[in-house]
């Protein structure tokens, strides 16, 4: 799916209009099929009355997309026990790929204990129509058979989601989902002629092996006791040869058709360079495209009127995005200017504090230069006054007629 989503970017992103322009050529109707996931649901109840139109699209060459139904459910798919069936079925097929694969490499007979998952699997082969009894099972016995696994593990994965899905909507046996997984393809050829590749039905003796995702569907759920068949769809003609690989991205992106997405498609959309569309049929589709059918013309006046109201709706736009910019560059001015005012104090307030630690350091060492001066002096005027008063009282003096200042702080 990736290279596909990655190709189909690369067309827009190059400014190509092909896609604006195969979308106009599918009816909104079969477009909104698609993108639902009910196209074997909606083709079967709207056959009578769009049938014609389908069988005209057929003869052209174009791109496809195949589904499936049960007998007696009106274009109806499975339901949520039906669904946990099929995928245990599937799982089933998977692990015993696993287990002869690895008999295959050790050179070694099957375990009797795998016996039983591998006659499983074979069911589903018998009822496929095939009664081989091979040392492989038919479907994975090629050289993708690896990748071929993988992909059915998450075939039987989207089974599983899709019966979870129906029990948390509240469904319950009797009711059967409208939604199904499709296969999308393209063909040079007109595509009536190719479909007839795909078509099944229950009197069918054998399931066609176009497509090894849907054939093993429509064997499991053969081997549940159901009547499965195919839904083919001739889906967008394609009138320019080089817009074949671009509808086919478009209808398998619109269709959500990949393994990864609950569908058949395992390889990449558009690998055909679809040069081998023959001029005539591409002449041919693109007189019916434009001159027979009624939905491209009612899709393009569709498009112009919403095209109109968009213009509409949005007149003046470019004016006030123009006005807004300014009031937006204004702001970021702004708060540039705010941002470097705030750098610039962030810069300055370390070198403030540092002065004010310089002038703290000088105004402590100030104070205690003088309280070393004033203890000095008083330890001086203290030896003085006893000394003094040894004197007088030798002399007879009275203590009393002695004054002596001991001074007191000294002066800054």
């Amino acid at each position: 799916m990736g290279s596909t989503v990655r190709s189909f970017e690369q067309d827009i992103q190059s400014g190509s209009i092909e896609y604006s322009i195969l979308l106009q050529a599918i009816p909104s109707g079969l477009r909104d099929s698609l993108i639902q996931g009910t196209l074997a649901h909606d083709f079967v109840k709207g056959k009578d009355v769009h049938g014609k139109e389908l069988e005209e699209r057929g003869k052209y060459a174009g791109i496809y997309a195949v589904g499936v139904a049960i007998e007696g459910r009106d274009g109806a798919f499975i339901n949520t026990k039906e669904c946990t069936k099929v995928a245990e079925i599937l799982d089933t097929y998977a692990k015993a790929y696993e287990l002869l694969a690895a008999a295959e490499n050790e050179n070694s007979p099957v375990p009797a204990d795998a016996q039983q998952v591998i006659d499983d699997a074979l069911k589903l082969d018998q009822a496929c129509g095939y009664t081989h009894q091979g040392p492989m099972l038919h479907y994975l016995d090629d050289s993708g058979q690896v990748v071929n696994k993988e992909y059915l593990e998450m075939l039987a994965g989207s089974f599983w989601k899709r019966g979870i899905a129906l029990g948390r909507l509240g469904c319950d046996e009797t009711i059967n989902m409208h939604q199904g997984p499709l296969y999308v393809g393209s063909t040079t050829m007109p595509i009536a002629e190719c479909l007839v590749q795909h078509h099944y039905d229950s009197n069918m003796s054998a399931i066609p092996s176009t497509n090894k995702f849907l054939s093993l569907t429509l064997g499991a759920l053969r081997v549940i006791g159901l009547r499965p068949y195919t839904v083919e769809v001739p889906i967008l003609p394609i009138w320019v040869m080089e817009h074949l690989p671009i509808g086919e991205r478009l209808v398998t992106v619109l269709a959500s058709s990949f393994i990864t997405q609950r569908g058949f498609n395992g390889a990449q959309a558009s690998s055909r360079a679809g040069t081998g569309i023959s001029t005539a049929l591409c002449d041919e589709a693109g007189l019916y495209v434009a001159e027979k059918t009624r939905y491209f013309k009612q899709n393009l006046e569709k498009t112009m009127l919403v095209i109109d109201d968009l213009n509409h709706e949005t007149e003046g736009v470019e004016d006030l995005e123009r006005r807004f910019r300014l009031i937006l560059d204004a702001e970021l001015e702004k708060r540039v200017k705010l941002t470097k005012m705030e750098q610039g104090r962030l810069e300055y307030e370390p070198k403030l504090l540092e002065d004010m630690k310089e002038v703290l350091q000088q105004r402590l060492r100030r104070t205690r230069e003088r309280y070393e001066v004033a203890a000095a002096q008083y330890a001086f005027n203290s030896t003085y006054v006893k000394l003094l008063r040894s004197i007088t009282r030798r002399l007879g003096l009275n203590d009393d007629t002695t004054h002596v200042s001991t001074g007191g702080m000294p002066p800054e």
